[in-house]
């Protein structure tokens, strides 16, 4: 390998130029790529393409369409309930169903016109109170002429018995002077008074109150038949309610005695204090599908004519999505711009070398190439793609680090030629950097073993950007160094032995020898205590507490929940031949209310049984009957739990929105369990939420797997390039090590893991066995010198310890850069990899010299 490293080297010294110009022409090319890339915080990046629950959503958006997003209205009742707020709310809904992939609106204004509008619904349909007292309130706003034939129709249906009932009641309510009065004017008229003459008196001499009581009476009295014809008479003539007046929407509102009736409360939520809009969303999952609802959404509130006092916000997770685009925007660039800042300080204060920030320009060019080569493959930035920015620049720092820390020892024992330096430093440096990059990248990949598709583009992102930023660094780095120092006969250039840093460094060495058993001893029992305890570290899987927490999207959407109690539902697909056959309802309503009634977690179900029976104060169990019950249903409300074809339907549960993610999979699985629909009756869980909960467990799954694969492959990696098993082992038995005190650092410190850190073990594989490969290299290339092992290891950490603490040092930083996200998620995994990252260090400077030298002395005992 250093053969083939020494040609590598030749060759930059002699086209160095040219390197520089092809390399950089290269970059133009892949930066290109840069405006490709597509970003995606969708469901389907939990789950892989071919799976049972992607497909049963698909079919499941296809007829139902996605999460909904909602128009929170929020004012004082005297406020809200008028001609004009009406009127603007069913203009902001209109406004928002001409928007591309909104499919549909709800919201009561248009509902209860519809359900005024529909000849099988009646007053009770949207009242649970005193229906006479709310119709009396409506009958105000039909016209004089409507309201004669109403009561003229009224009157044509009464009975011989009704008629003398209420002759009676009206003869009792009449007093002495009234009595007077009538019998003064019946007889002025003579002979000529007939029955229409003799009631039109009696009514003009009728106060009122006697009026209405008389009415009331009359409305009392009626059969259940006449009743029903009376109710739909006055609905068919109603005006719709933007024409209405201001008492009697507010007594429509509030017909259930001065509280919003229950068919309402899911509109009205808070008892009318706030009016939603649920907006129904299509089936597409793209960012920029969401971003461009939610921009189109706020100029429709932009240019809304609400009155002073009335707040409009939007909410839902549609909503949320869309503000992601911006906020991880703005993160990307707050996490390059601050590990680029990290980054130079360390390199300033750890690092004694010239041009010591030479390294990091580098590093950002790599980084351009990374993400120009990941968008023109095709590869989405996920929330965790985005944690690989700081990563590989700490990673691209690092390898710099070494290839200059190796130079400047090169170029100096060279006596300042700067050719032979490149030469030798390519022919030494480069090899090891490079077998800890292959094996770096090995263990990234092991992250193919994941179930979820994120967390393999994770790896493979971090892979592909270490690769990148190892060939760019090793040939751009020194072709500027050989065109720099060609003609540099003298430099002020430090020895290593000289610095505090390696003096330290030698000592410690002798330090651990010394006591290399204790030392190993105790890391040993103190790993193995922290690999017992690993199981009780929670997870924190409930995906809003990812998000930046001051986010005005989830804040409004949190509010939302507080307004109806939970926007998060477990839903089921359902398929038949007809699902409003009298079978499939039946047993559809049989299901949810089993499943309802038996799991306090679940706060209510809707299915077409629930908002037939809600509509119509039962469920007809006759097949006809029942068909014409759901017919008659609105439309905005039919088409949330039925599709078009009458082969699918939905049942939708809402869940307390306080569980984890964890415990609502728990629950979907229990829930599963009661299904016992025959073979006509086809029933899975679908829905975006659905899609969720199976993805977070796909995350979570096989952490333990990707960890002993990533030992397996690395071990393998080593064998095939040492040949020698011990080699082969040591490298690899530091870092095992922090495998367990990784969770033990997290138990003490009570941080929660997160997905994202289910794949630290890789991770840690890779930096740290970084570390140990390169003191296990220099350790060779010592011992090759005639040096015994002792001595070798004490040179080895002197010499290439301080490249490894200052490369250590750059890596810790760049990823401190991800603790000042504004995702928990990217700030807690940070805070996680900072941690095992530093023991990774320690270990490196620690185990593997007390393994050397202990091993060292038992060769030279026996």
């Amino acid at each position: 390998m250093n053969r083939l490293f020494s040609k590598i080297g030749d060759f930059i010294v002699k086209n160095a130029k040219l390197n520089i110009i092809v390399i950089a022409l290269i970059t133009v090319f892949l930066a290109v790529g840069l405006p490709r890339i597509e970003m995606n915080m969708g469901n389907e990046m939990f789950v892989s393409s071919d799976s049972d629950v992607l497909l049963d959503t698909a079919t499941y958006q296809e007829n139902f369409g996605a999460e909904s997003a909602f128009i929170i209205i929020n004012g004082d009742k005297d406020s809200l309930f008028t001609p004009e707020t009406l009127k603007e709310v069913l203009k902001l809904s209109e406004g928002a169903v001409e928007i591309d992939n909104i499919t549909g609106s709800t919201e009561f204004v248009s509902m209860i016109d519809e359900l005024m509008s529909n000849e099988n619904m009646s007053i009770a349909s949207i009242s649970n109170g005193d229906s006479s007292e709310l119709q009396n309130a409506l009958m105000s706003e039909i016209s004089e002429e409507d309201v004669e034939q109403i009561l003229q129709q009224q009157m044509n249906s009464l009975t011989a018995e009704q008629l003398k009932q209420i002759q009676a009641f009206q003869q009792a309510q009449l007093t002495p002077e009234q009595l007077q009065q009538i019998a003064a004017e019946m007889a002025n008229l003579g002979a000529a008074v007939t029955p229409e003459v003799q009631a039109g008196i009696i009514n003009g001499v009728l106060t009122e109150e006697q009026t209405k009581s008389i009415a009331d009476y009359t409305q009392s009295i009626l059969t259940e038949e006449q009743n029903a014809t009376m109710q739909k008479l006055v609905m068919e003539a109603l005006p719709s309610l933007t024409e209405m007046s201001t008492e009697t929407l507010q007594q429509i509102v509030f017909s259930d005695n001065g509280n919003v009736p229950s068919q309402l409360q899911m509109l009205l939520p808070d008892n009318g204090a706030n009016i939603l809009i649920k907006l129904d969303t299509s089936d597409s999952s793209e960012m920029e599908t969401n971003v461009n609802i939610n921009n189109k959404l706020n100029e429709l509130i932009d240019e809304a004519n609400f009155a002073e006092g009335i707040i409009v916000k939007t909410a839902g997770g549609p909503i949320v999505q869309g503000n992601n685009q911006s906020e991880v925007m703005v993160t990307m660039a707050i996490l390059l711009s601050l590990a680029v800042v990290l980054m130079i300080v360390v390199l300033f204060f750890v690092f004694p070398v010239r041009r010591r920030i030479i390294s990091l320009g580098f590093v950002l060019i790599g980084l351009v190439a990374t993400f120009g080569f990941i968008g023109w493959v095709g590869l989405p930035l996920t929330i965790a793609t985005m944690a690989t920015l700081p990563i590989i620049i700490g990673l691209g720092t690092d390898f710099g680090v070494q290839f200059h820390n190796r130079y400047e020892e090169e170029f100096k024992k060279s006596n300042y030629n700067a050719a032979e330096a490149v030469r030798h430093a390519v022919s030494h440096i480069g090899p090891s950097v490079g077998i800890a990059v292959f094996i770096m990248a090995l263990s990234f990949l092991t992250m193919f073993l994941s179930k979820a598709p994120m967390m393999q583009q994770f790896g493979l992102t971090l892979a592909i950007g270490v690769v990148i930023c190892y060939i760019i660094e090793l040939i751009m780095m020194f072709s500027i160094f050989y065109l720099l120092d060609r003609n540099n006969e003298s430099a002020n250039i430090k020895d290593n032995k000289d610095t505090v840093l390696s003096r330290f460094l030698g000592r410690y060495a002798g330090f651990v020898g010394r006591f290399a058993i204790p030392i190993l001893v105790i890391a040993i029992a103190v790993s193995a205590y922290g690999f017992s305890i690993e199981d009780d570290i929670p997870v924190e899987t409930n995906t809003m507490k990812w998000l930046p927490q001051d986010m005005e999207a989830l804040v409004n959407t949190r509010e939302l929940q507080e307004l109806v109690g939970s926007t998060t539902y477990i839903t089921y697909l359902v398929e038949a031949e007809d699902v409003t056959d009298a079978k499939v309802v039946h047993w559809m309503n049989e299901f949810a209310e089993n499943v309802d009634a038996t799991y306090e977690e679940i706060g209510g179900q809707t299915t077409i049984a629930s908002l037939t029976e809600q509509l119509n104060g039962s469920l007809a169990t006759n097949e006809e009957t029942l068909k014409n019950q759901i017919e008659g249903l609105p439309g905005t409300l039919k088409q949330t739990v039925i599709s078009e074809n009458n082969q699918f339907a939905t049942i939708q549960f809402q869940i307390n929105q306080n569980l984890s993610t964890a415990e609502q999979l728990e629950l979907l699985h229990k829930m599963n369990e009661h299904i016992d629909a025959d073979e006509s009756i086809v029933v899975k869980p679908a829905g975006s939420h659905v899609l969720m909960l199976y993805g977070i467990d796909n995350i979570t799954a096989n952490s333990g797997l990707m960890k002993n694969a990533g030992l397996l492959i690395i071990f393998i990696g080593l064998f095939l390039i040492y040949r020698r098993l011990k080699d082969s082992i040591f490298p690899l038995i530091p870092i095992a090590l922090v495998l367990g005190f990784s969770p033990l650092s997290l138990n003490l410190l009570d941080i929660p893991l997160n997905p994202l850190t289910t794949a630290l073990g890789c991770l840690v594989l890779g930096v740290g066995t970084e570390f140990t490969i390169l003191i296990m290299e220099r350790f060779k290339e010592e011992q090759a010198k005639g040096l015994s092992d002792e001595d070798a290891i004490k040179v080895s950490l002197s010499k290439v310890g301080q490249a490894i603490t200052a490369s250590g040092l750059t890596v810790i930083f760049g990823f401190s850069a991800l603790i000042f996200a504004s995702f928990p998620i990217l700030s807690d995994f940070g805070f996680t990899t900072v941690i095992d990252t530093t023991l990774s260090l320690i270990c490196a400077l620690t185990i593997l010299p007390a393994l050397i030298i202990l091993f060292a002395k038992k060769k030279k005992y026996e």
